[in-house]
């Protein structure tokens, strides 16, 4: 599978996710005006909430090497209303594929300062996030949760059980320190 290939099915995982999320919020809307409710607007309602940042896309430029070749670089950090976003880019430097997402369940999240852990939803068409040998992966990762003016320090945590230093893993492990600080409150 080329690069390009993957980065088109994960963006149409995430695609058909927010699409599911915008069709939730026009149906409840429809029915709040049927049973005489004041319609809300998205943008309206979620303006009341208190987001990291302001709701504004941060650029990172944070690059961590795995001792198996693996490489994670990444390079935006956004929280909305119901997820926070992380871009990311993988190079698979192995002559195997390699898997970020090891349990498919709760093996990727971030960790918050306060001990709060927002999970990774990973795309229904990669939910492993499989990155074959040799190629590279460019995305975006959704996780479930918002980030806050409060968090100080985050953690990205990626196939949570498994080493961060043996070059033969195929399932790395990673730990990486999201920079909270500074950002334009």
């Amino acid at each position: 599978m080329t690069a390009t290939r993957f980065q088109a099915i994960l963006c149409a995982g995430l695609l058909l996710a927010a699409c599911g999320q915008a069709a939730d919020q026009s149906n409840g809307a429809a029915q709040n005006a049927a049973n005489g409710a004041p319609a809300t607007d998205g943008p309206a309602e979620s303006s009341r909430v208190s987001l990291w940042n302001g709701g504004k896309a941060k650029p990172l430029d944070v690059q961590v090497a795995h001792p198996n070749g693996t490489v994670v670089q990444l390079t935006s950090l956004r929280t909305q209303p119901t997820a926070t976003t992380v871009g990311i880019r993988v190079i698979n430097g192995r002559d195997r594929d390699v898997s970020l997402n090891q349990q498919n369940l709760r093996s990727g999240y971030l960790l918050l300062d306060n001990g709060e852990r927002l999970y990774l939803s990973p795309p229904s068409s990669n939910p492993k996030l499989s990155i074959p040998a040799g190629q590279t992966f460019e995305g975006e990762l959704a996780f479930l949760g918002r980030l806050t003016p409060a968090a100080n320090a985050a953690i990205l945590v990626l196939n949570e059980n498994s080493r961060t230093d043996t070059e033969y893993t195929i399932t790395p492990g990673f730990r990486i320190d999201l920079p909270l600080a500074g950002a334009s409150q």
